[in-house]
């Protein structure tokens, strides 16, 4: 192989490298997010509970839940939902459709794991059903609130 091509390979997959590294960031820097508090969060994930957040199997806190003692959780496909009703048993990464929030800090649900990509996010006791584009499509979940409780969660 001649210097010249092989300076041309080089060049070309570096350039290739550099690509799919912006392409990573910039759809990450696109991500959606949305507030869903919509109710206080009711007596099984509150502040009198040692849990930071609980997902529920069903729309409005209902039917399965897990709940978690844990600040962070990067990926949610290691998790089953606790119970006896709907759902029980199943992982719960990519099976919860609500959440509430159990602790003083916000709550961030993300799309990917490790916190990355599309989320929804909740307000201190508060509850709420995810946006169509995450319901059955979470990933991660963690204490994300850098004012209120800095060095904890995500």
């Amino acid at each position: 192989m001649t210097i010249a091509k092989r300076t041309t390979t080089r060049a070309g997959v570096l350039m290739a490298t550099a690509a799919l590294a912006l392409g990573a960031l910039a759809g990450n820097a696109d991500a959606r997010s949305a507030n869903i508090s919509s109710w206080n969060s009711r007596s099984d994930c509150n502040g009198a509970t040692p849990y930071y957040f609980c997902l529920y199997y069903s729309p409005n806190a209902k039917n399965a839940p897990y709940r978690s003692r844990a600040a962070k959780i990067g990926d949610l496909g290691t998790k089953r939902f606790t119970g006896s009703k709907a759902g029980h048993g199943l992982k719960v990464r990519n099976h919860a459709a609500s959440a509430q929030n159990g602790s003083w800090c916000n709550v961030g649900i993300w799309y990917s794991p490790n916190y990355r990509g599309n989320s929804n996010w909740l307000s201190p006791f508060k509850g709420g059903n995810f946006t169509s584009w995450l319901r059955n499509n979470e990933a991660s979940i963690a204490v994300s609130d850098h004012t209120r409780c800095p060095g904890l969660g995500h």
